[in-house]
């Protein structure tokens, strides 16, 4: 399959979670995405373990979701500072591509962007022309 251009903004959508149009910043030097998350909460369902968390879209819209989780990991930020998060596994749609991905949780409140799509969701399916945004609408 060719490998199709992506900027470095997208608009994504998270189909099990029904949340969509989501801008997206596309950043190849962080390891794992990332969303943002508020009041993030740790549930068991049929012996089953959850994350429950409140993602605010860019209107204010407050979304209350959950999603399976895998595991927490130690991750760095773009500044440096190691913090511990829950990592949850969600498909992804972007462009035509659906597939399933890792997000860790974090309050991205300060960021630019409430997701960030890292090199792990993005290894051999998309080249990415750093000039551009928005390639896939």
């Amino acid at each position: 399959m060719e490998q199709q251009f992506i900027g470095w903004r997208e608009f994504v959508t998270l189909p099990k979670l029904n949340l969509s149009d989501i801008k997206a910043k596309i950043d190849t030097g962080a390891k794992t995405s990332a969303i943002h998350a508020e009041e993030i909460e740790f549930i068991t369902l049929r012996s089953k373990k959850y994350v429950k968390f409140i993602f605010v879209s860019e209107n204010g819209k407050r979304h209350r979701l959950k999603a399976p989780f895998i595991e927490e990991r130690r991750i760095k930020s773009s500044t440096g500072q190691e913090t511990i998060r829950p990592i949850i596994k969600v498909k992804m749609q972007l462009g035509q591509l659906e597939y399933e991905i890792e997000l860790s949780l974090i309050n991205r409140d300060l960021m630019g962007f409430k997701m960030l799509i890292g090199r792990d969701a993005l290894k051999n399916k998309f080249l990415i022309n750093p000039s551009k945004s928005f390639l896939l609408k």
